[in-house]
């Protein structure tokens, strides 16, 4: 263990000890406010870390104590709902990344990426932000586009207001931005989001991304 003050812990759950000691490696040179690091071999070691550190950064390998599944991944997410998950695998079954893409506890990292990668993943949990990588979000544009044939399509100045929302603006930015009242982009977001059938700026994002409205260069920075 290593303590740094009460900056943030992360937990690495990863049965092998290379593995542990290079995402160690790379958060102590990572200049992340890292407090704590814990390094766990057993569901056991990780359920006690997890009640001393509750809202802790969990970074497992989905092999971690046996093959994890989505009903491990909910058990464990149901009993400690503060904590952020950065799933770190060579590979992630399709039916895993639809239950959990969109919830934004969960990261996910190949352990095939490229080391600023790794590093971005780490650095966006550590903040308690979702992050997911290049690969598969690439797979995730190619393979679950949302279908062509939508209830309602919308307007051109529906998706721009889209791709702001996306982006993180706010709605009073975005009335600035175009030169419009905060009611009236109020007004669009909620029909924007009748359209989708979405309920949170969350999911409506995903659907930006899919869409191609906006990058993932652009979400990211």
């Amino acid at each position: 263990m290593i303590n740094r003050g009460d900056n943030r812990t992360f937990i690495l759950a990863d049965s092998q000890e290379i593995t542990r000691r290079g995402i160690a490696s790379l958060l102590r040179e990572s200049g992340l406010p890292v407090g704590t690091i814990r390094e766990v071999t057993s569901e056991a070691e990780l359920a006690g870390a997890l009640k001393e550190h509750p809202t802790a950064v969990v970074v497992v390998d989905m092999e971690f104590g046996g093959e994890v599944d989505e009903r491990v991944l909910h058990q464990w997410h149901a009993r400690h709902p503060q904590a952020h998950w950065l799933l770190f695998e060579d590979h992630f079954c399709d039916e895993l990344l639809h239950q959990f893409c969109s919830d934004p506890s969960f990261s996910f990292v190949l352990k095939r990426c490229e080391l600023n990668e790794i590093s971005a993943a780490l650095k966006y949990t550590c903040k308690g932000e979702s992050f997911i990588c290049n690969p598969i979000t690439w797979m995730l544009l190619h393979y679950r586009r949302e279908p062509r044939e939508t209830k309602e399509a919308l307007t051109a100045t529906e998706k721009e207001i889209l791709r702001l929302i996306a982006l993180g603006r706010s709605a009073k930015e975005i009335a600035c931005e175009r030169n419009s009242s905060v009611n009236t982009v109020i007004t669009h977001k909620k029909n924007i989001f009748r359209k989708l059938e979405v309920n949170s700026v969350y999911e409506a994002t995903k659907y930006a991304l899919r869409a191609g409205l906006i990058d993932t260069v652009e979400y990211y920075i």
